[in-house]
Formats: structure tokens, C-alpha cells, sequence
């Protein structure tokens, strides 16, 4: 559970020192690895904090990052395909964790959000979706949450995540082929989340105090309990 983080202004620089020196060249793909707020463990999927980060930055590189946003995806069905529209992304769920992302993008895809897992094949049902492009900034926007343990969602709105300079991954864990192998960098990346890895970051409040990890000085020492059903 003690997983190494790297913040998110390193997880920024790591990205620029990554880009390829030409857009003409082949994507040295970054994975931005966003487990603290990945829909599969619980966790709401409208965080744009380390797309916020890049941005911050000042990085240019095409960027791939799904959200949970459902206003967001009614104003861009309400324009259309090919339509512009100024909007704020993000932040319309953990309104107490995440700040809206303001921009003004063009509506590339539209969908009813029905598709199947690359993993399970069973079927997912992210409401209706807006795939939005502002700049080199690509969001695949839903109306639901559904699991990012896999390619799926990426795969049914027409993006793959190799032809992308950054992809930021909402999922503590997917199968090596489908986004660490072929990556150049794979970053796990210290961001704000229900589900985040920094325990030090969450608010316990009902919880039996010192305890370890939380606080220093106390030690664990893990004992088996073998427990056998009667016979």
C-alpha cells in the first residue's frame, strides 16, 4: 500500500523532457498513471488535476485524459459534431477536491456511451460521451463512470493511446501490454483522489489513532492467523 509517488509538477517535467522533438516523429508515449482517482476503486473520474499540471507546465504535446462530466457532454450533444463550445470541464462531482478546467473546444465525436471491456468483454455503460478537442488536448468526456482498468473507452471513441505524446491512466493497475509496455515513461503520479496511495492525503476521522502508517514511531508487525473450518 505504500506505493512511491511522484509529485505532479515532476510528473509535468518528466512529460516535457519526454517530447519528441517533432510532431513528424512517432509519440514517445508518457503514462501519467492517475490512481487516485480511478472510477474502478471507487473514486468519482472527474479529476483534471495533472492535465491541470501539464497545462501549468506549459506542455504542448498531444494529450489523451478521460472525465466524468455530465454537463460538460449535454453542452457539446446541445452544439454538435463539429461545433465549438466554451465549457468547464471537471470538478462537477468532488467539488471539494477538484477545481473545474475552463475551455473552448471543438466536438470531434459523439456517442451513447454503450461498449464492451477489452478485459471482461462484458458491457459498460458510460452514458452518453463527448470526445472534445482543445488545442492538443483531447478529453473523452462521460456522462458515467465506468472502469479505466483497460483501453475500452479510449479504443470506442476512436483514440489509441500509442498515438498520443501523454495519456493519463485512471487505474492503480492494467495488464502490462495495454499501457506500460511500449511506453516510454510510466509515472505513478502523486495526485488529490478519494482512492490515492498517499495515505497522509486522505481525512481519517473514525479511526484508532496512532496507527501505522499514519503516524510516526509505530511499527507493524504482521502475524498469520490460520483460522480452520470444524469439522
Amino acid at each position: 500500500m505504500r506505493v512511491p509517488l511522484t509529485s505532479m509538477a515532476d510528473a509535468a517535467r518528466i512529460a516535457l523532457e519526454t517530447l519528441p522533438a517533432s510532431t513528424k516523429v512517432k509519440p514517445a508515449t508518457v503514462v501519467l498513471v492517475d490512481a487516485a482517482d480511478a472510477t474502478s476503486s471507487g473514486a468519482s473520474g472527474d479529476s483534471l488535476a495533472i492535465v491541470q499540471a501539464l497545462l501549468a507546465a506549459g506542455y504542448p504535446g498531444r494529450t489523451l485524459a478521460p472525465v466524468v462530466d455530465a454537463p460538460a457532454v449535454e453542452a457539446a450533444f446541445a452544439a454538435g459534431i463539429g461545433a465549438r463550445v466554451r465549457v468547464s470541464v471537471g470538478g462537477s462531482l468532488d467539488r471539494g477536491r477538484f477545481a473545474p478546467l475552463p475551455i473552448e473546444a471543438q466536438v470531434r465525436l459523439l456517442s451513447d456511451g454503450e461498449f464492451l471491456s477489452e478485459t471482461t468483454r462484458s458491457s459498460w455503460h458510460a452514458g452518453r460521451t463527448a470526445v472534445l478537442e482543445a488545442g492538443s488536448y483531447t478529453y473523452i468526456v462521460t456522462s458515467r463512470a465506468v472502469s479505466l482498468f483497460d483501453r475500452a473507452l479510449f479504443y470506442a471513441h476512436g483514440c489509441d493511446p500509442r498515438a498520443f505524446d501523454c495519456v493519463v491512466v485512471k487505474s492503480p493497475q492494467c495488464e502490462p501490454h495495454m499501457f506500460r509496455e511500449g511506453s516510454t515513461r510510466y509515472v505513478d503520479v502523486d495526485a488529490p483522489g478519494a482512492t490515492s496511495a498517499n495515505l497522509l492525503s486522505l481525512p481519517y476521522r473514525r479511526c484508532a489513532r496512532p496507527i501505522f502508517p499514519l503516524d510516526p514511531g509505530v511499527t507493524f508487525t504482521p502475524r498469520a492467523q490460520i483460522f480452520q473450518r470444524p469439522r
